[in-house]
């Protein structure tokens, strides 16, 4: 009995380093896209669509605004819409508060929309943003969607 179990022991060995292999290999899921807007004016809706394969991990989904020397206001009023992969339908106010920064142009802020969120469905899921009015200055909007730190 003990000369099999010596005997399967590189085998095991080998099946364990191979595994720990694998799972330290698994890399962070990191996703980022950014659309510019048209005319230096930011109006219309812009749509982000995200594909997720892992309906068990939590993430964090961010905002970025890019924004010029025309931007004077202080806050941006947005509806954020988010449609699931079964076609569910959520909406909410969001609110940026962008800082007035003189010295750097063009500057770009992140916002935390949502943290340590679970994106419970496979597939594609998309997410609506549009400000409540047009803001004069922003020239680039986008959204980041990364593996939460735990």
């Amino acid at each position: 009995m003990r000369v099999r179990l010596f005997q399967r022991w590189p085998i095991l060995a080998c099946l364990v380093f191979v595994g720990l292999s694998v799972m330290s290999c698994r890399e962070a899921h990191h996703s980022v896209d950014v659309h510019d807007v048209e005319d230096g004016a930011w109006s219309a809706p812009e749509i982000f669509c995200y594909d997720n394969e892992d309906s068990l991990s939590k993430r964090d989904i961010a905002i970025v605004v890019r924004y010029g020397e025309g931007y004077v206001a202080d806050s941006v009023a947005l509806r954020i819409l988010t449609i699931s992969p079964d076609s569910m339908v959520y909406e909410e106010p969001f609110a940026l508060h962008i800082p007035r920064i003189k010295e750097v142009r063009p500057a770009e802020q992140t916002f935390l929309y949502r943290s340590r969120v679970v994106l419970g469905r496979k597939g594609e899921y998309q997410f609506r943003i549009t400000p409540e009015r047009a803001v004069e200055g922003i020239t680039s909007v986008g959204i980041v969607i990364d593996e939460a730190n735990n």
